[in-house]
This record gives structure tokens, sequence and C-alpha cells, in this order.
């Protein structure tokens, strides 16, 4: 145990978190949020439909989202009968929240070389607010997508190409937003840590994820262009989220907005590539590149929500563990998250007041990145 791991047993810290984690989401399971959350417009009329349907809901046509959440919704209706409709769509998402845990805790031991930090670093992450709420209070499912970006990060890290691409493929096979770590990809792939054949692992995953929904009778046609029709679902430069976006989107014509948006996320990205390739080849560099990516591409790009900020939010606690001088980064990004999530719930809060918190959040990711690691010539703290 070094230094900063010396006070109570790590294995104490991490089971205190744990319980501390425990409390929180049995305060919060009942929690159903107001009318017109997703929660209530969205998930609780589709358990509706897989009560009525049985395994063929599988098919997912009724949903919005991709089939493989709605299996899991299938496995919620199993235990809906013991603990009732609304927690058995949250327990949903335990497991992922704790393989969320392991796998900040299995990147920072990596980076570190200290397994005792990465136990504190898992505990820290169990009672992380953004993942509690938005897991078992808001009921949203991010933290099933970044459980499996996390890993991604964890199997690049470790050399790991083709495990490292399974990941991501079941991330993306969950949700779309898995490409703000595509300049991390990229990356990789410059640094010839992976080879193309290992990207054709990403649409193969995609690809198996969805034989059960077209088993059950949905066209493969529909299956392959999911993502496609979820763009033109939300006709806003920014659904409360705390990116310059927001202020915009009374002023900038919506065709406008989108198209510059989407140019300032194709340079952000080139930017971040460009950046990192000159990069030390470590864990901390990895990290450090799929933090600010994760950080910087949803507070560029228009059309995105509150949430498009959760992977950002636990990387970065990863992040902050093995330097610490980005702390500040790791909580301006959570204090910014919590009061964009808040506006779901309450009608006085609203991204105006999550931007500024958000942005000097980013800001000293981008500055750590472009500025601070070229200055130094190198990351001091390597795997």
């Amino acid at each position: 145990m070094n230094e900063r791991t010396k006070g109570l047993p790590p294995n104490v810290i991490l089971a205190m978190m744990a319980l501390a984690a425990v409390a929180v989401l049995r305060a919060l399971l009942p929690v159903k949020g107001p009318p017109d959350s997703d929660f209530a417009f969205f998930l609780l009329p589709w358990m509706d439909v897989i009560r009525h349907e049985g395994l063929a809901s599988i098919a997912g046509r009724f949903s919005e989202y991709t089939p493989p959440y709605i299996y899991l919704l299938n496995v919620a209706a199993l235990i809906e009968p013991a603990v009732g409709t609304v927690p058995a769509i949250k327990l949903v998402n335990l497991p992922f929240v704790i393989s969320c845990a392991w796998g900040i805790g299995a990147l920072v031991r990596e980076a570190s070389g200290d397994r005792d930090l990465g136990k504190i670093a898992a505990g820290v992450t169990l009672v992380c607010p953004s993942l509690l709420i938005n897991s078992f209070g808001h009921g949203q499912c991010d933290a099933i997508f970044t459980s499996f970006l996390i890993w991604f990060v964890y199997f690049a890290a470790r050399g790991r190409p083709a495990l490292a691409c399974l990941m991501f493929g079941l991330a993306f096979s969950f949700k779309q937003q898995a490409i703000f770590l595509s300049p991390l990809l990229l990356t990789l792939l410059l640094w010839r840590r992976i080879k193309l054949w290992h990207l054709l692992i990403i649409p193969m995953t995609y690809v198996a994820m969805m034989v059960p929904a077209a088993l059950a009778g949905r066209p493969w046609g529909r299956l392959l262009t999911i993502y496609l029709r979820q763009g033109d679902l939300m006709q806003d430069l920014s659904l409360n989220a705390p990116n310059p976006w927001w202020f915009l989107r009374g002023i900038v014509d919506y065709k406008v907005g989108l198209i510059a948006g989407v140019l300032a996320g194709g340079i952000a990205a080139a930017l971040i590539v460009w950046r990192s390739v000159k990069l030390p080849r470590t864990t901390v560099s990895v990290l450090l590149i799929a933090s600010t990516a994760a950080a910087l591409l949803p507070w560029v790009l228009p059309k995105m929500t509150a949430r498009y900020f959760f992977v950002a939010d636990l990387l970065t606690i990863a992040l902050a563990f093995v330097r610490p001088r980005l702390w500040p980064a790791a909580v301006l990004i959570q204090i910014g998250s919590l009061i964009a999530v808040f506006a779901y719930f309450s009608h006085w809060a609203t991204a105006a007041f999550a931007v500024g918190p958000t942005a000097a959040g980013v800001l000293l990711l981008a500055y750590e990145l472009f500025v601070a690691s070229e200055a130094r010539g190198r990351i001091s703290e390597t795997q």
C-alpha cells in the first residue's frame, strides 16, 4: 500500500461504499419520476407490450431502442411479479452498475500498478451520483453501454484488440453514443495496437446481437437502420444538454446548426486523434484520450441530451485517480451532468446552470491532452 491508500483498508472502504450504494438504490427504486419522463412515457408502456406479447416482444417493433435492451426488459418481466414493475426495470441495470465500478477499478489498477487504489476507485464509482441517479432514480440504461465502453478502454490499454473491439461492438449494439470513443479507436489503429480486421468485430457483434430480434420476425432492413431513424426523433439542437447548443437552439436554424455542429464534432474528433498519436502508448494515455473524447464530443455536437455526458462522468473518475490534478475536471463534469439531469425532475433546473461547470471540466481535459501533456513531452504516470 502506498501513501495515497493509507488509512482504512481498501477492502473496508470498498465494502462501506457498496453498502452506501445499496442504501441509495433502495431509496431510489420506487421513484417513478414525473408523468412526462422517458420512464413513464416509454419504459412502462413497453413493459405492457412485453407482458401482452411474451417472448415474441424481443422483436422490439414497439421501441425506439435497439432490441438488446428489449431482451433485458424481458428479463425484468420475469422478476416483475416479485418486486413490481418500476423496480424490475431499474434492477436490470444492477449488474452493469457493478461492471462499471469493477471496470473503473481495473483501469486504475492497470494505470497505477496499485491494486488497493483500484479498489478505492471502484468504491468511489459505486457511489457516483450520476451513476446511481441515472440507473435507479431516472431509470435510464446508460450504465449498460457505458460498462462495455469502460471494458473497451481497459482491453485497449492491455493490448487485447479483439476483446476491445468486442466490447465496443456490444456497447454500440445498445447505444449509438458509443461512437464518442471512436477517436480512441482510430488512435489505436494508427498506433498499430489494432488491425483493420479487428474493426470487423464491431459490426459483426452488432449483427449477432440483432439475431434474436430477426428470428422473432423483425426485418433486417429495420434492424440495421435503427440509428438512422433515431436521428429524426428529436428536432432540437439541445435537449437540456449542458453544451453551447442549449443557448443557440432558439437562435440558430435547426438545419444550419445541425450541419455546423456535425462539422465541429468532426473537427474535434480529428484534433483529438492528431494529438493522441503523439502521446506515449501507455494506459494513462489511453484513459486520457477516452475521457477527453467522451467529454468534448457531446459538448460540441448538436442534438445531445443531458445523459450524453454519462460516459465522461465515469471515465474521468478513473483518470483523476491516476492524474490527481484532474480531480477538478471530474467533479465539474459530474456537477454539470447532475444539474442537467435534475431538470427532468424539477422545472426550475435547466441546462443553463450546467453549461458553466461542464465547460470548465471539458476545457481542463482538453488542456491536459493538447497542452500539458505536450509541454511535458510525456505522461508521467505509466503502466
